[in-house]
Formats: structure tokens, C-alpha cells, sequence
């Protein structure tokens, strides 16, 4: 063999062995599961009350409803009003690389791991296990809460986007529905976006069917014409 050769040949010998070494490695990636979207509900441990009951309802269309109320223990002396209740809503997706579902609104975004197909526990900074099981009789989400979306008025009727979700509904006619015709008439005359701020409550024909969907509007709070979410 040439002697002139044994170094080029040394050389891309190197060099293949190198290829090997820094082939990239697939990182895992955790499918979504098929069965994940459901109601969890269970008992949040609570420094300050005796527990906090929460519901997750986690829409198989992207978006979700989040209810605490505090429970107050039996040392709290007992109030005419019922115990406070926050809510959060907004969109959820699933993290393939963590193989958990993340939940973003309006303050941080949450997370959650699947610990098994029954069970999700909240990814916080506790000691404490904050565990949600599924609840396969757990209503649809019908509570009142304060809304903020983009209405809009038609003879056809009414609409209101919400902004947390993205969820594009028809107002019922019911409840506050002529108020809030009655204010675009006033504030809105000429069918500009309105960001409008409402209490109410969905409704559906069919429990499940997202494509049934009303909004009913309790009660009017304020209407802004020519702004958007």
C-alpha cells in the first residue's frame, strides 16, 4: 500500500467514527391520549380552609372550565353568604416532550400529569399530592360566571365570542338577551366589534354537544364599541 495513503485513510476513518457518535438521538415523545379529555374533580389540600373542591372539565374541543370553592372548617364561624368560588377557563393542549396537559387563561398556565387513565394531579410546588379523578357523571359546565368577548347584533340575533377560549356562541333569548340589544341599539348603532363584559351561563340541548351551544346573558355589565379581545 502506498504510504502516502495511511494518513487520508487514518483520517476518514476518524471522521466516521465521529458521524457515529453524533448521530442525533430522537428525543421521547408522549402521544396524547385518546381517552384524556373528561370532568376530574377532587379535594385540593388548602392552607387556609379546610379544602378547596375542584372540577376540571377538560373539553375534547381545546378549551376548559376550572372550579374552586373553598370549604370552610368547622372552627369558621358560619356565613349567610356560600363559600368563595374562582373559576378559570381558557385553552388546553398536550406537551408530547412532558407528556402532560397544559392549560392556559388568563394568570400562569398549569399542568398536569396523567397518572394513570382515571387520574390527573396538578403539577404545583407541594409536598402534598393535588389529584383530580374522573367523574363520568359530572354535569356540563353551566355555571354563571363574569365573561368578557366580542358581541355582535343581527336580525338574525346575537353572538358573543369569548376571549379566554375562543368559544363562538349564539345568545339565547332569554335572560338579559333584550338589554343587551337594547345597549348595542344605544352604544353600538352602527355594528362596530364591541367588547362586551356579561354574566351567564351555557346551555345545550344535547349534554356533550359542543355544537349545541347557547350563551344565556344573566345580566349585563358594560359594553366598550369599536374594541375587540
Amino acid at each position: 500500500m502506498n504510504v502516502r495513503l495511511l494518513p487520508i485513510l487514518a483520517l476518514a476513518a476518524l471522521l466516521m467514527g465521529c458521524g457515529r457518535d453524533s448521530a442525533p438521538t430522537l428525543e421521547p415523545r408522549t402521544p396524547l391520549p385518546a381517552t384524556l379529555a373528561g370532568v376530574y374533580a377532587g379535594e385540593l389540600p388548602c392552607s387556609n380552609c379546610a379544602a378547596i373542591d375542584a372540577t376540571l372539565w377538560l373539553r375534547p374541543d381545546g378549551r376548559f372550565f376550572f372550579r374552586q370553592q373553598l370549604r370552610d372548617d368547622a372552627a369558621t364561624p358560619p356565613s349567610a353568604q356560600d363559600p368563595p368560588t374562582t373559576y378559570g377557563l381558557g385553552r388546553w393542549s398536550w406537551d408530547e416532550r412532558t407528556a402532560e396537559a397544559v392549560l392556559r387563561g388568563a394568570g400562569p398556565e398549569r399542568r398536569l400529569i396523567v397518572r394513570d387513565g382515571q387520574h390527573l394531579q396538578l403539577q404545583v410546588q407541594s409536598q402534598i399530592d393535588h389529584v383530580l379523578a374522573r367523574d363520568a357523571n359530572a354535569p356540563t359546565f353551566g355555571d354563571n360566571v363574569t365573561l368578557d368577548g366580542e358581541s355582535a347584533v343581527t336580525q338574525n340575533g346575537a353572538t358573543f365570542k369569548e376571549c379566554l377560549t375562543g368559544l363562538a356562541l349564539r345568545v339565547a333569548d332569554a335572560g338579559a338577551y333584550r338589554e343587551l340589544r337594547r345597549q348595542h341599539r344605544r352604544m353600538n348603532p352602527r355594528g362596530k366589534v364591541a367588547l362586551t363584559t356579561v354574566e351567564g351561563h351555557l346551555v345545550t340541548t344535547v349534554k356533550g354537544a359542543t355544537t349545541s351551544e347557547r350563551l344565556v346573558v344573566d345580566r349585563f355589565i358594560t359594553m366598550k364599541p369599536g374594541r375587540g379581545c
